[in-house]
């Protein structure tokens, strides 16, 4: 899902955007630096007691948002990932610099996306880009981390 997001700019700091996380970090924009966002995607499922596939749907599902974020701009990426049994959220946000690309995932992302992640939401304004995206156990007694 895409949302038009004109008024990024009365978030403030990108770190307003990202909320309240457990832990948040900030990304150089090139897909070199796309392993690390997947190693802590991995932490974050472990910690929400996701097993092995659930883990891999959460990191493929983070590499495509964040590929269609780094493709839009030229900015790093600031993503914070909160976790609880069951559960992560992500949310990540960027600045617009350098070339503007519109912010969209390819049909072929989108799919992928959509059918490993619970919920997605990609949002393009004038000052930047952010998304939000979660994840959930498919099992009703995900173990506690």
């Amino acid at each position: 899902m895409l949302d038009n997001l004109d008024d990024l700019d009365r978030f403030g700091k990108l770190e307003d955007v990202v909320g309240p996380c457990e832990f948040r970090l900030q990304i150089p924009p090139t897909l070199e630096h796309l392993r690390t966002v997947r190693l802590v995607a991995a932490d974050a499922a472990n910690r929400a007691g996701f097993d092995c596939d659930e883990t891999d749907d959460l990191r493929i599902a983070i590499d495509e948002v964040c590929h269609a974020v780094l493709r839009s701009t030229e900015a790093p990426i600031t993503v914070g990932f909160s976790t609880e049994p069951g559960l992560v959220e992500v949310r990540g946000a960027a600045t617009h610099e350098g070339i503007r690309r519109p912010l969209h995932l390819a049909p072929m992302s989108q799919l992928v996306v959509d059918a490993v992640s619970d919920e997605v939401e990609l949002a393009d304004g004038s000052a930047g880009v952010r998304f939000t995206l979660v994840k959930r156990a498919d099992r009703p007694g995900a173990r506690s981390g």
